[in-house]
């Protein structure tokens, strides 16, 4: 039998237009709280926020069938090691667990140093939290930056962030390449849609000035190439811009792989809603992804509760299925959560309930043919984020990495992933291709 709380859910989800024009008549939270064991795991609140669309009545969009659920990755992949042209776009969603670009840097690292490329990737102009392995970052303060949590009339981009001049502001972004950092390839400007026709952009790369006096703000989604050079210091200052929704810069070429940095700090991944799927497939006929990371955990509904973990396992199945609407042609993988420990009495122990979580994630994840990475098991399952804290490559929170226990672990992540690839490549006969080719 379907549960009370599913048929509220619902029932909003079909009314969600009174919900806007009676918002100020309801109460602050639609969903009753649940507390959880540890109370690091909190409810996520921004879930009825980032409602958007209505999944009930969208169509599922059929794909063709591939032997393996990463298969059109893989296809991609192999053209791109075979004829060392192309390029292969993958977005990382994550929680805190990816903050900094932690994880995702090394797993970018591996890629490209094996299969090509050497940009960054896609980057915000503003943000609230520092990223690491992206040179020096800098931005100036007058910057609006709206985020995935909260209601806005503007609609945020791919990464669940943008960012908007104040009015009369001067406003300014700018990076400074660090040796062993990825390069700052080929800028090219994302911004919206405006009726602002004023505004005026100067990029100073390498201390070579160019000035863009019409930025066009007529489409959805509008780009614009900055430099085609990889310069070590580049600067973004913008007159006239208020009301331009700026999205970021992409910092990549035409060959190669690219994984983009997404973290969406205190979030379950149900924020994945806001994000438009008009939008979205302009982002995509732009950036091309061709697979969707999806990793979360430390901020979700507590697991314990059965109704609750069958409740938040449809509703990311939901998700999914929205995202392939957003990003079609992109493969999903899921990552589970990670051991996580928490003292009981004297002893410091894995959490009790995080089996029923990884549980959850997993069904998800088959529920929504995506394929699907036991971080857990691949760290060495109960217990081993105790021993990864005694060894310290993890914090002592018992719940995120230090840098040296992200690098390992994206080493995990890397080694599975490319195993799969290789048994994918024996089983559709590429490795015969190989050979001949050789």
């Amino acid at each position: 039998m379907i549960n009370n709380f599913f048929i509220a859910f619902i029932i909003f989800i079909l009314s969600i237009g009174a919900f806007h024009a009676f918002k100020a008549l309801l109460p602050d939270r639609i969903f009753a709280e649940i507390i959880a064991e540890d109370s690091d795991f909190a409810v996520d609140q921004t879930m009825v926020n980032a409602m958007t669309e209505q999944l009930a009545n969208e169509e599922e969009i059929e794909e063709e069938e591939e032997s393996h659920l990463l298969g059109r990755f893989f296809k991609k992949l192999f053209s791109l090691e075979k004829t060392k042209k192309g390029v292969v776009r993958v977005a990382y969603f994550g929680d805190s667990m990816i903050e900094n670009d932690m994880m995702v840097h090394d797993l970018r690292k591996s890629y490209q140093d094996k299969y090509g490329g050497s940009g960054r990737g896609f980057v915000m102009l503003s943000k609230s939290y520092p990223s690491s392995g992206l040179s020096r970052f800098e931005y100036s303060s007058n910057w609006v930056t709206h985020k995935f949590i909260e209601t806005t009339p503007i609609p945020v981009g791919v990464s669940g962030y943008v960012s908007v001049p104040k009015k009369g502001a001067s406003t300014w972004t700018r990076w400074h390449h660090r040796p062993g950092s990825p390069s700052l390839t080929s800028p090219t400007l994302f911004y919206g849609q405006s009726g602002n026709k004023e505004a005026a952009l100067t990029v100073v790369s390498d201390g070579d000035t160019a000035i863009f006096a019409d930025l066009r703000t007529d489409e959805l989604l509008n780009t614009q190439l900055l430099t085609s050079s990889s310069p070590t210091s580049l600067a973004l200052k913008f007159s006239n811009a208020d009301s331009i929704p700026f999205y970021g810069v992409n910092f990549a070429d035409d060959n190669g792989i690219y994984i983009d940095n997404f973290p969406m700090l205190s979030s379950s991944g149900l924020p994945l809603m806001a994000l438009e799927v008009e939008l979205m497939n302009a982002f995509q006929q732009e950036l091309g992804y061709d697979l969707l990371i999806l990793q979360f955990g430390l901020n979700l509904l507590n697991p314990k509760d059965r109704a609750t973990r069958q409740e938040y396992t449809q509703i990311m199945t939901d998700i999914v299925k929205r995202l392939r609407k957003c990003f079609p042609g992109a493969d999903i993988l899921v990552i589970s959560s990670p051991d996580k420990a928490r003292k009981y009495g004297t002893e410091m122990k894995t959490c009790n309930h995080l089996p029923s979580l990884l549980q959850a994630q997993e069904r998800y994840a088959e529920d929504s043919k995506a394929e699907f990475i036991n971080l857990f098991r691949l760290m060495g399952g109960a217990g081993s984020m105790i021993r990864w804290v005694d060894a310290g490559i993890a914090n002592k929170d018992y719940s995120h990495f230090y840098t040296s226990g992200a690098r390992k672990a994206a080493g995990l992540i890397f080694k599975h992933i490319e195993k799969e690839y290789e048994s994918y490549k024996e089983e559709n006969n590429l490795v015969e291709i190989e050979e001949v080719a050789e």
